[in-house]
This record gives structure tokens, sequence and C-alpha cells, in this order.
């Protein structure tokens, strides 16, 4: 049965879109799924600041699948042909491509609605032992942030190997590191690309609800534990009726050449703009990062 959200209203109107509960069909509709939010209350400590948790990511691919699905019924019902012109799914948060296209360096445009960049759903499901304390993926090892808890729900479409340590800001904000791999069947294979493309792909409203924008401010070369490495820090802006407090978060990639020829080890963390005590714990996590493979 598909997840509860937004999906073409089966009635067939135009441009409309119908909430469905999960089990039926709601008396709610509209024409920007993207910025309705669904109707009835969320609970309190519900994940809403962002995308990450494998749940959500689980119910997009059965959401793609159920709206294919019921396009072809409206189509059926009403008697339209493959050649009648039909509403565009706009829906941002439903990647399409199977692998990056490194001829292209697309750029980023500001949105609270729709990401900037498509990003490929990996079919890698290489999984790293995990070491007592921290966490380890795609040949990367962080330590353990005191305080801080391992998530094993949080997911990136375009990450496999993903491990987190996570720390509740407030109900419904997060602050995260995760370590994973970029895989070359992907088509990562240059590491400041690939740094750029995952930036790209993070900071956006694909994975940040109510993004109005980045600011970028370190792009450079590097090392992590002796290994050449690429350097990419944002700020990625918020505004959230429910979190007036909150701007946004301070986000730091690093894609890292770990001896590897199938995959690099990228690190990503994610720090409420102006909260010094966690930023000064990652900063800490990351200066111990270590190369295991």
């Amino acid at each position: 049965m598909p997840s509860a959200g937004w999906y073409p209203d089966p009635a067939g109107t135009p441009g409309s879109y119908r909430y469905w509960d999960g089990t039926a069909w709601s008396d709610t509709t509209t024409t920007d799924p993207a910025a309705t939010p669904p109707p009835g209350p969320v609970p309190a400590d519900a994940p809403v600041g962002r995308r990450g948790t494998r749940g959500p990511v689980i119910a997009i691919i059965v959401i793609v699948a159920a709206v294919a699905v019921i396009i072809g019924i409206v189509l059926t019902r009403s008697g339209l042909g493959p050649r009648n012109d039909v509403p565009e799914d706009t829906n941002s948060a439903a990647p399409t491509e199977s692998a990056w296209d490194e001829t292209s360096t697309p750029t980023p445009t500001p949105s609270s609605d729709q990401s900037s960049q498509r990003c490929p759903v990996t079919t890698v499901t290489t999984e790293s032992g995990q070491p007592w304390s921290g966490i380890a993926g795609g040949g990367l090892k962080a330590p353990k942030i005191s305080g801080w808890r391992t998530d094993s729900g949080f997911y990136l479409d375009w990450v496999s190997d993903t491990h987190t340590l996570m720390d509740t800001v407030y109900p419904g904000w997060m602050s995260n590191v995760s370590v994973g791999a970029l895989n070359s069947v992907d088509g990562f294979t240059d590491p400041v690309v690939s740094a750029h493309q995952t930036m790209d792909c993070y900071a956006s409203s694909g994975y940040y609800t109510d993004y109005t924008g980045r600011k970028d401010l370190v792009d450079e070369a590097t090392t992590v534990d002796g290994h050449q490495a690429w350097h990419m820090q944002s700020e990625v802006y918020v505004s959230k009726s429910y979190l007036p407090q909150v701007k946004g978060d301070v986000v730091d990639i690093y894609v890292v050449d770990v001896g590897s020829g199938d995959h690099f080890g990228v690190f990503i963390s994610s720090v409420t703009i102006d909260d010094t005590d966690r930023d000064k714990k990652v900063r800490e996590c990351i200066s111990k990062l270590e190369v295991t493979s």
C-alpha cells in the first residue's frame, strides 16, 4: 500500500494533488505539494528539519511507483491517449539519474521547493563492520562524539555504506556526522567533482525542507590521515516558522582518496549555524578521521 503523501488527484483534475493518508484519500487538495504541509498534526519529535532517514527514502521509492500507477489509471479512465498533455511531476525529492554526468557542472539555484541537483541512487550494498567506538564506512573511520548517538536509519541516496552519529538540537532538527562511500559505478570518479556534486545534492531542498539557499565558504585540496582529499564547507540556509531561531547549518564535506579502485570515502557533517559547542566537537572529530582501507 502506498505511503501517506501527495499524489496526482485521482479525479483527474489537471495540476491538482490530493493527500493519501496511508489508507484513504483525504478531502484536502493542493496545486503545490512541495510547499503544502500534510493535513493533520505532525508529532513534535518527528524529524521534519531534514530528509535522510531510511524510512523517508523507502517511502519516496514507493511514492514514485504509486504516482506512475495512479497517473496510468487517471489517463485510462479519462480516455486520454499517450499523446495528450499531462501535468508535469515536479516532486524534486524523487531522484531519477542513475549516475552523475561529469561533463557538466550544475550551479545550485536557491529555491524553497526544488532541488538544484538530481542525485543518483546507488545500488551498491557493501557494508563495513563497525568499530566498538565511533563509526566506519567507505574506508573512513570517525571517532565517537561524547553525548551523540549512533543512528542506523540515516540515509543518502547516492552514498553507500553510510554510518552516522547524531545529536538532537531541537525537536525535528539534528546535527550529525556521517561516513560512507561514493562509488565509481555511480559516476564518482574525480574527488573535486564528487565533492561539488555531493554538496549540490545535500545542500538543497531535496534534503533540507524550507531551504532558501547556500553560501560556499571553503573549496580546497587537503589531506585526511595522509591521503589526498577535497574539502567543501558551506552555510545552508532555511526559514522555518516553527524554528525561527535556526538559520541553517554549516555543512562540511570531505571526499577522500582511500586507495580503492572503486570508491572514494566521504565524510559529511551538519552543525547548526552559531552552535559553537557542537561545532567544536565536530572539528575535533574531523581532526581525528582515519583512513582504514
